[in-house]
């Protein structure tokens, strides 16, 4: 097999590359603050097109082997957990320490269709919450960020919303509003810039669909890295 050879003046290669980035030899470029500055541009989106945006979603949603619920108000929430819980068969489930999650009164919908639910911290000491939190049979977190393109839900990780319990039980609940709804990466990017600038979280969860993993054979296994079950639940806002 014969070999590959270099070609032209190496010298003039660098040399354009550093006229390009516009840094003179022997010094380095300098140092960018903030890389995200201008990347993005600052349109919003209508009420209107956030619903469009719903619709989006829960189609790439459903095309990942997720189950979606477009709900109008509180009570059509409920009935659709209920459907949820009575699916799964869900006795217990856990959810992440969320003002938004605290206003839906989730623990009585709940309480409605037989079953507990707790709030994260399950336990004080953190070497108990791992096995506290694969104990439960449900995890419900807010969808902070859903990226309508992919059908993704974004979730930042933080005090009282660890990543714990968005794949560790095998069933997971998704809630938010039409509000969280972005269209794509850089919209993400963008609010994620807003919102923390370069001090991002530890963790920032990415969930498209249940988990899946495939072995070197190519055997496809649900369930093994997150959760087996995915539900969003998608409110007007």
């Amino acid at each position: 097999m014969a070999q590959g050879k270099l070609t032209g003046d190496r010298e003039a290669f660098f040399s354009a590359i550093r006229n390009r980035i516009k840094t003179p030899p022997g010094s380095k470029a300098g140092r960018v603050e903030n890389p995200m500055d201008g990347l993005f541009t600052e349109r919003g989106t209508t009420v209107e097109e956030r619903r469009e945006l719903r619709e989006r979603f829960i189609k790439e949603w459903k095309a990942l082997g997720g189950q979606a619920f477009s709900v109008g108000n509180r009570d059509e929430l409920a009935n659709a957990l209920t459907a949820i819980i009575r699916e799964r068969g869900i006795q217990q489930a856990v959810r992440w320490d969320h003002p938004e999650l605290e206003k839906l009164n989730l623990r009585e919908i709940f309480a409605q269709a037989e079953a507990k639910l707790f709030v994260w911290p399950l336990a004080t000491g953190r070497q108990e919450w791992i096995p506290s939190a694969e104990s439960m049979e449900a995890g419900v977190v807010w969808g902070d960020i859903a990226m309508a393109e992919t059908g993704t839900l974004v979730l930042p990780g933080g005090a009282g919303q660890p990543t714990t319990v968005s794949i560790l039980p095998i069933t997971l609940i998704a809630v938010f509003t039409t509000a969280q709804l972005v269209d794509g990466f850089y919209s993400v990017m963008k609010l994620l810039k807003q919102r923390y600038g370069t001090k991002l979280p530890t963790t920032t969860t990415f969930i498209a669909g249940p988990s899946r993993t495939s072995d070197i054979e190519m055997d496809l296994t649900i369930g093994v890295h997150g959760s087996k079950y995915v539900y969003v639940c998608i409110m007007d806002e």
